[in-house]
């Protein structure tokens, strides 16, 4: 499943840059995830709790900065996780772009290409993407409100 999404970080894009390569940083900013601990120099182990219709799943695996360019502001990510309990994984690469619009403002856009493999294949798309488009949504906003406010 092909998703692409855009929004605006109120900050320039060195900044904005800096934010979002803190991968536990701005991790915090997408609901349900936590536990993001550093394996490697590019690589995390987190988990992912989301309700999905009516099921709770609890997502366990890795995020790995694939490449990143700070000068064409572009990162590529792969993020691979299960739930156990359901038995059901999905893999996403992502393409994160930083697009500068002025000094102040910067817009995120994120490519994915998301494949999802046993139980959680059989949900359904539509309900999976609107899932994804309230998440990018609640993320957008909290990454607004982490801008702002230094590192913990």
């Amino acid at each position: 499943m092909q998703l692409e999404n855009k929004c605006l970080v109120p900050a320039d894009r060195d900044t904005t840059w800096e934010l979002v390569m803190d991968i536990p940083r701005v991790a915090a900013c997408i609901p349900g995830v936590n536990d993001v601990t550093l394996v490697s120099d590019d690589k995390f182990n987190a988990v992912m709790q989301v309700r999905i219709g009516p099921m709770r799943l609890s997502f366990s695996g890795t995020i790995l900065i694939v490449d990143q360019d700070k000068q064409k502001g572009e990162a590529r990510f792969r993020v691979e996780a299960a739930d156990r309990r359901l038995g059901g994984s999905f893999r996403a690469d992502m393409i994160l772009r930083l697009n500068p619009l002025s000094e102040t403002q910067t817009e995120l856009s994120i490519e994915s290409d998301v494949a999802f493999m046993g139980k959680l294949g059989e949900l359904g798309q539509p309900l999976i993407r609107r899932k994804a488009g309230n998440t990018l949504e609640d993320f957008a906003r909290n990454l607004s409100q982490q801008v702002n406010s230094p590192p913990s």
